[in-house]
């Protein structure tokens, strides 16, 4: 009978070699084809992009540091400025950079006033990024009513 013998099961396999041999066939084709085939440099129309009025890629100049030496008088540094000179070196630094900073700072004996004189200089010159330094004041000078 032909169940009696012995069972042998053999795995099917999947030869490789003519499907190597038939890639390996192509890839030497396309290979030869592009070679002979002469690409026109004219064929192709590129547009290449252009940059118009490009500017200079620089960081952001620091914030000027502002400091409110009495009233009607700023210092910029260790030059001191008077309210009209003050405005034209914010106009000449607002058109270098457009987003030019300012910190303002002074001593807490001066008036709010001589702080709005100079904020109105920064407002009239084009500053719009104005930012006001503060000191906080020290834990021990608290008031009694924040005490538990």
């Amino acid at each position: 009978m032909l169940g009696d013998g012995q069972n042998t099961e053999e795995m099917p396999f999947i030869n490789m070699t003519p499907m190597v041999d038939v890639m390996l066939c192509l890839l030497i084709f396309f290979m030869v084809a592009s070679r002979l085939y002469d690409w026109d440099d004219l064929q192709f129309t590129v547009r290449v992009p252009e940059v118009g009025n490009a500017a200079p890629l620089t960081s952001a100049p620091e914030d000027l540091r502002l400091t409110v030496i009495e009233p009607g008088r700023v210092a910029v540094g260790a030059e001191e400025y008077d309210l009209e000179a003050l405005r034209d070196l914010l106009e000449q630094a607002q058109a270098n950079y457009d987003e030019q900073g300012v910190q303002i700072r002074g001593d807490a004996t001066l008036s709010f006033q001589d702080l709005a004189d100079v904020l109105s200089v920064c407002d009239a010159s084009g500053i719009r990024n104005v930012s006001l330094l503060v000191r906080p004041e020290p834990e021990s000078a608290a008031s009694p009513d924040d005490a538990p």
